[in-house]
């Protein structure tokens, strides 16, 4: 407990100006790659008002209500796009968007601020299970993601997930904190849905062949991670999963806006049938490998700080099998990211297609933003010092 009280209200500081950075870097790459329509940009700051509102609103439900607020605004970024496919993926989101928060809802209800008695406290751990499950996309009900990554534009498909890493996992630590004989008393089910997750999303990422399904079962194995980690709700636990929310947001920006960019010079989806991309498009290749090590926690990038504080939650938790099945899922995330840098961006270039190039203000925020977390990783300090 005393542990959640430490990193609690800095941490939503940090999310808030991470959040921000985001936002600023989305909102430039629309401009010079348009993501929708009017509609589009006032659900987007919509999304970032509320998201930032909530650091405002403090701990309690009233800030919970505004994050939940700001996802179902994020569900209307993918409603707005007027292609069936769009709309069919928005409305699938939306319905699994309002069944969390339907959960979510009624465990805090059920539970008044004190452990019920049997049998409604496990109704109460049930709902809560059910609610982040279908929150964070983890097994068995992560359909939705892959569907919403297809069919969104890349920068709302940033938002959101954005939105999902800040607004699930801080309210996650909420309930850690407010409820903790949920993790403490079922503590064996939430590591096995974390450690499902790990590998169920692993192997479906290295089955995929279009790269923005990949990403999208890519955050399905990274939140198994930081489920982990405020699962264990050790202080080294929890700081791992909040500075690997974090830091996921920023990857994820990084390879979306690589993946982005590459699709609008191209005229159609990237696949591994793409070769030498990196030839036409180095700042978005460098992004995407960036991003890629960083989302695996290779060091110097800042998702090394919050992934090693993560093995040692595992091995504090269930000893050294729990890390070598953490190693080994990582071992397998390194697989399918590897494969899409060497294929598509490191192979030679098919000379016959002619393709744009990168706009420059996407090009200046690529770099920046790939600076950024490289110096974040080498001096993580700044960020820890809070």
């Amino acid at each position: 407990m005393n542990a959640l009280a430490d990193v609690g209200m800095n941490w939503m500081w940090i999310f808030s100006v991470v959040f921000a950075l985001i936002a600023a870097a989305v909102w430039v790459y629309a401009r010079a790659i348009p993501q929708g329509g009017a509609s589009w940009w006032v659900l987007s700051a919509a999304v970032v008002g509320l998201t930032l509102a909530s650091t405002l609103a403090g701990t309690g439900t009233a800030s919970m209500l505004l994050l939940d607020a700001a996802a179902l605004c994020a569900v209307g970024l993918i409603l707005t796009d007027r292609s069936p496919a769009a709309r069919r993926a928005g409305r699938v989101y939306l319905t699994m968007t309002l069944a969390a928060v339907l959960c979510l809802l009624l465990a805090e209800r059920l539970a008044d601020g004190a452990q019920p008695a049997y049998p409604l406290d496990r109704a109460v751990s049930a709902l809560l299970l059910v609610g982040f499950a279908l929150k964070l996309a983890l097994v068995p009900v992560y359909f939705w993601l892959p569907m919403v990554a297809e069919n969104a534009a890349p920068m709302s498909l940033v938002l959101i997930i954005s939105v999902v890493d800040i607004a699930a996992f801080r309210e996650l630590v909420h309930f850690r904190e407010a409820m903790p004989w949920v993790f403490e008393q079922h503590q064996a089910v939430w590591l096995a849905a974390a450690l499902l997750s790990m590998f169920i999303g692993a192997l479906l990422a290295l089955g995929q062949k279009n790269l923005r399904r990949m990403l999208a079962f890519s955050t399905l194995d990274d939140m198994g991670y930081l489920l982990l980690g405020v699962t264990v709700g050790s202080e080294i636990g929890i700081s791992g999963a909040l500075l690997g929310a974090a830091a996921h947001a920023l990857f994820k920006l990084l390879l979306f806006s690589a993946v982005g960019t590459a699709e609008n010079g191209l005229g159609h989806a990237v696949t591994l049938a793409d070769r030498g991309l990196g030839c036409r498009f180095p700042r978005s290749a460098a992004a995407f490998v960036v991003g890629a090590l960083g989302m695996v926690g290779v060091p110097p990038m800042i998702g090394f700080a919050g992934r090693w504080r993560l093995y040692l939650s595992g091995v504090e938790a269930g000893g050294i099998w729990l890390g070598l099945a953490m190693a080994a899922a990582t071992v397998l995330a390194l697989l399918y990211y590897v494969r899409a840098i060497h294929l598509v961006w490191l192979g030679p270039a098919d000379e016959h297609k002619a393709v744009s190039g990168e706009p420059k203000a996407v090009r200046l925020t690529m770099v920046l933003l790939t600076v950024g977390v490289i110096v974040l990783g080498l001096f993580p300090a700044w960020l820890l010092a809070f």
